[in-house]
């Protein structure tokens, strides 16, 4: 990276290998389609785009859509080439240099690149055994007085979850922006997305990408009081957020219903796989997200990757291992427990 600015220097390109064949629970993606009736009418949607012409810059019926959905007005939503945009317009719009940002860790790892592209300064939160402890977390709020401070629910890659009653103490302890990234939280039985219409303070984001199963479109979105939208809006960059992307979600959307019996799929392989796991001897997190947080030795995984079983690996003997259909888990279980055997 010649030409890179000497504060960036120690940064890494992010990166996520295309697979193409084999048992893919890397991503946290889902592993069902959408369902057809709203692949069918993506199709007649899309006979009808004029595509010489840009997108809707404000993405007017997508809001509409999405603020109908969670009862508030338009103007208390905004769009984004996934969540990652509005966090990251966020971070540019509040963060100066060296103003702090809090977070629990580990957490979104991309939660510290936005805070170091800014010249901010990162203050993670570690608890005992990769679980949250909210007084450390208050008591790091009022040690640091940060600008920021970052709640993921259900935590990536933890799993981890809090109570509302806790996500509220977080909000009232401090005077910074809180934002409440919200990307699984349809896989934990709870909603804290209106949160954010309480309080002056909050940002809730949401995504396509996981329950919904449209990561293809990169297409997320932020729900809070209208200052508050407006401040992401004046740094999104115009016309981010293609037609089609625009169309797919809004269908998507408005037929969110149709999605519950995936998510209920999702959520009892999730419990089956958790047990699964526990029963063959690993240490497991209990999970309130589409995927599970596991300590195992590093062999497993190479045992995984030779059977084409991908999963994704942090520090040494530390997985999360994304919820896959009923035949995937049955396979990397299968897998798992042969290996234990040997």
């Amino acid at each position: 990276m010649k030409y890179i600015k000497n504060s960036f220097k120690g940064l890494k390109p992010y990166h996520s290998s295309l697979i193409t064949d084999g048992i893919i629970l890397n991503a946290n993606e889902s592993p069902y389609n959408p369902p057809k009736v709203i692949i069918e009418e993506f199709k007649k949607e899309v006979e009808k785009i004029e595509f010489n012409r840009y997108p809707d810059m404000d993405e007017r019926e997508l809001c509409h859509s999405i603020a109908k959905r969670f009862n508030v007005n338009d103007n208390n939503v905004t769009i984004g080439v996934g969540s990652d945009e509005l966090l990251d317009c966020v971070f540019r719009a509040v963060i100066d240099n060296g103003d702090k940002v809090v977070s629990f860790s580990p957490s979104f790892s991309m939660y510290k690149v936005f805070t170091e592209l800014v010249g901010g300064e990162f203050v993670g939160v570690y608890g005992d055994d990769f679980k949250f402890n909210v007084d450390d977390m208050i008591s790091s709020i009022k040690n640091n007085n940060p600008k920021l401070v970052l709640i993921c629910l259900p935590n990536n890659p933890t799993g981890g979850f809090l109570s509302e009653k806790d996500v509220r103490r977080i909000i009232e302890t401090t005077s910074g922006l809180v934002l409440l990234d919200l990307a699984y939280i349809d896989f934990s039985g709870y909603d804290y997305t209106n949160i954010a219409l309480e309080y002056d303070n909050v940002i809730s984001f949401r995504t396509f990408s996981k329950a919904m199963s449209l990561p293809s479109i990169r297409c997320g979105y932020a729900i809070s009081r209208d200052f508050n939208i407006d401040m992401i809006n004046s740094i999104k960059a115009p016309y981010s957020v293609t037609t089609m992307s625009q169309i797919m979600a809004r269908i998507a959307n408005d037929h969110f219903n149709l999605y519950k019996v995936q998510i209920d799929l999702i959520i009892s392989e999730r419990e089956r796989l958790y047990n699964n796991l526990l029963n063959l001897g690993f240490k497991v997190y209990p999970s309130k997200a589409n995927f599970i947080f596991v300590i195992m030795n590093d062999k497993y995984f190479d045992i995984l990757l030779e059977n084409k079983i991908y999963i994704r690996k942090f520090k040494e003997n530390t997985y999360r291992i994304t919820v896959g259909s009923q035949k995937e888990n049955d396979t990397l279980i299968e897998v798992l427990k042969c290996a234990k055997q040997n």
